[in-house]
C-alpha cells in the first residue's frame, strides 16, 4: 500500500494505492467511497478488498475526493462538478502509468457517482461493481437530512424543522449543516436530480451489484433489482 497525492483542481487528492504483485500493471481498479460518515464507516473492509484485488493482479487506486479524507478543501466547498472531475484526474493518473483498462468500483452514493461519469465517457468500456448501490439520489438526501430533522427534535426546536424544507433551502442556493457536514447546494443539487437509469451499451463490459441482506433468503432491494430488469431489458 502506498500513500499518494494526485495533482486535481481545486487542490490535490490524497489516495491509497495497493500495486499489483507484478512491476507493471495493465488492469487497474478505482474505488468511488461512500458519503460522509459511511465512507469513514467503511475504510477497513475497503482496505481489505482491495489488497485482494491487487492480489489478483490489480492496481487499486483508493481516493478521497475533493473536501474529503486527507484530500486538499474542506467538505462545505465540495460540488457534484469537482468530484466527477476528481475522477477524470485519477484516471489521468492511472492512465500515465501505463493502464490501459480501468473499472469503476462504487459504496453506496459513490455508485451514482460512477453512473453519472458513465454519461461522460459513454463509449469507454468498463466493468462495474457496485456495493449496496444508492440508485435514487433524492431518497438518500432525504434519509441524510433526517438527521439534522431527528437533531431538531431532540433539542425541542420551534418550529420543527422538515426534510422538504430543508431540500427547498439547498435548492434555494443555501448551505446547511448536517451531522456535522456542510453541504454546498452545488453538491446537493445535483444529487437530488439523480436516479440510475439505462448505461450506455457500450460503456458496459460487466456489472455486479452486491447487497448485505439480514438473511440468506432475503432478497436484495427492489430498486436494485428493478433496475437491473430494466438493464436487461435494453
Amino acid at each position: 500500500m502506498q500513500p499518494i497525492f494526485i495533482p486535481a483542481s481545486p487542490g490535490a487528492l490524497f489516495a491509497l494505492f495497493f500495486p499489483p504483485p507484478e512491476t507493471t500493471f495493465k488492469r487497474a481498479i478505482i474505488h468511488i467511497p461512500a458519503f460522509a460518515e459511511e465512507m469513514h464507516k467503511a475504510r477497513r473492509m475497503v482496505n481489505l478488498q482491495a489488497r485482494q484485488f491487487a492480489q489478483q493482479g490489480y492496481a487499486v487506486l483508493l481516493p478521497d475526493l475533493f473536501g474529503t479524507g486527507d484530500s486538499a478543501g474542506d467538505f462545505g466547498a465540495a460540488s457534484w462538478d469537482i468530484w466527477l472531475d476528481n475522477l477524470t484526474a485519477v484516471i489521468d493518473w492511472l492512465q500515465a502509468r501505463g493502464t490501459e483498462s480501468i473499472d469503476f468500483w462504487g459504496l453506496r452514493s459513490g455508485c451514482l457517482l460512477a453512473l453519472a461519469y458513465a454519461a461522460r465517457e459513454p463509449q469507454i468500456r468498463r466493468n462495474w461493481l457496485l456495493w449496496q448501490p444508492v440508485l435514487n439520489g433524492e431518497s438518500f438526501v432525504t434519509r441524510f437530512l433526517r438527521l439534522r430533522v431527528a437533531a431538531g427534535v431532540m433539542a425541542n426546536q420551534n418550529p420543527p424543522e422538515t426534510t422538504a424544507g430543508l431540500k427547498q433551502q439547498l435548492l434555494e442556493g443555501v448551505s446547511l449543516e448536517v451531522a456535522g457536514y456542510s453541504l454546498n447546494p452545488a453538491l446537493i443539487q445535483p444529487m437530488l436530480a439523480l436516479q440510475a437509469g439505462p448505461l450506455p451499451v457500450a460503456a458496459v463490459a460487466e456489472l455486479a451489484i452486491f447487497e448485505v441482506v439480514s438473511a440468506p433468503e432475503q432478497p436484495g432491494s427492489a430498486a436494485a433489482a428493478q433496475w437491473l430488469a430494466e438493464l436487461q431489458a435494453l
